[in-house]
């Protein structure tokens, strides 16, 4: 049986895969991530809806991150970071990710020097680059012995199972 944190938001996808393949589940406070088995939880993935959420966890929310992945180091939790994204399959790959914040703030920043869209407020520095975003996980894995994994969201299901189960189900 596998349990997900009551904090989990937004795993309907995940919910549906796991009845289609007949995994139970039930729902509870996780110590860190949001999925383990019932009987083993020493292994936790923590899932992330792309890389824009790992950017918001790593740039904007850093303490209450890096406290999660602590705890997982101290409890000897092996803490598996999934990442739903279709056109990146690996940490080498996230420096070329285009982030949609950056491109919004490079959009607005040419606006501004050109006159116009003067009442869309820009913050002054531009957002973390992905080379940079790139390096904190990297930093984040040898610290922490995080892994960062990389799904396409149709496969998330069937990803965490096979994580937590130590089994190939493709």
């Amino acid at each position: 049986m596998i349990l997900i944190d009551t904090r989990e938001q937004k795993y309907e996808h995940v919910r549906k895969a796991f009845e289609e393949m007949g995994v139970p589940y039930d729902r509870t406070k996780l110590y860190v991530g949001d999925y383990t088995l019932v009987n083993d939880q020493s292994v936790c993935v923590d899932r992330k809806a792309g890389l824009h959420e790992v950017y918001s966890n790593l740039i904007q929310e850093h303490d209450r991150f890096r406290a999660e992945c602590k705890r997982a180091k101290e409890a000897e939790i092996r803490l598996v970071v999934l990442i739903e994204e279709e056109a990146v399959e690996s940490l080498d790959e996230v420096p070329f990710w285009q982030n949609p914040r950056a491109t919004k703030w490079e959009f607005i920043h040419a606006a501004h020097q050109a006159g116009k869209l003067q009442d869309v407020r820009l913050p002054a520095k531009p957002p973390v680059g992905s080379d940079r975003l790139a390096a904190i996980m990297r930093a984040m894995e040898l610290k922490y012995g995080i892994e960062w994994r990389f799904v396409c969201k149709k496969n998330v299901g069937r990803e965490i199972v096979r994580i937590l189960t130590r089994k190939e189900l493709y």
